[in-house]
């Protein structure tokens, strides 16, 4: 009979033992998780713009006319109008250089060569290029965005005009050409192809 409280403690110490190992501490990090229970949840990615290096919306660089027009997400329209100012529909079986834009917006501007989109373009400070670039920057303030392959040139027409030509990280990539006005501030800016990315004059 003595030995029965004795036998009674080990029991109670045993099953004691057995449920401090089911219970983890509420802070203690599951294997390969690295991140603790109470940790904060990690801050959502920034949202991309329509502009991209491939593209602009649904619309992708090297894409036929078809494809671009059920892509791109809105009506586009020809640059013409007529005398009412009604916009000329655009002949989508040339074969040569012409220019596309929402029926709603100015911008962007999308060039078609060869029923293909090669290039586009924005003038509007409301929407960013690749990279971060907006009209009204300073070319200081390009380069700190594209720090590695900007090259700066000449204008063609006026010698205090710049432009900042971003080469592609591989070969055969879109290039982004900044053109900066005699204020020093970004203008218009555009991302195609070559050689049409650097058609000086629209399609010319």
């Amino acid at each position: 009979m003595k030995h029965l409280p004795i036998a009674g403690l080990l029991l109670l110490s045993l099953t004691a033992c057995n449920r401090s190992a089911e219970a983890p501490s509420p802070t203690t990090a599951a294997p390969g998780t690295g991140t603790a229970a109470t940790s904060a949840p990690m801050a959502p990615a920034a949202e991309q713009g329509p502009a991209r290096l491939d593209g602009f919306a649904g619309a992708t660089l090297g894409a036929g006319i078809a494809e671009v027009r059920s892509g791109f997400g809105t009506p586009l329209q020809g640059l013409g109008t007529d005398a009412s100012g009604k916009p000329l529909p655009a002949d989508d079986g040339n074969d040569g250089c012409y220019f596309l834009r929402p029926q709603d917006a100015e911008d962007p501007r999308l060039m078609i060569e060869g029923r293909k989109l090669v290039r586009y373009d924005v003038r509007s400070a409301a929407i960013a290029a690749p990279g971060g670039g907006k009209v009204g920057m300073t070319l200081g303030e390009l380069q700190v965005l594209y720090p590695e392959r900007g090259d700066v040139g000449p204008d063609k027409y006026d010698e205090k005009a710049q432009h900042l030509r971003v080469r592609p990280a591989q070969e055969g990539g879109a290039v982004i050409d900044f053109a900066l006005g005699a204020d020093g501030r970004v203008n218009a800016w555009r991302v195609g192809q070559t050689p049409q990315v650097d058609y000086v004059e629209g399609c010319g």
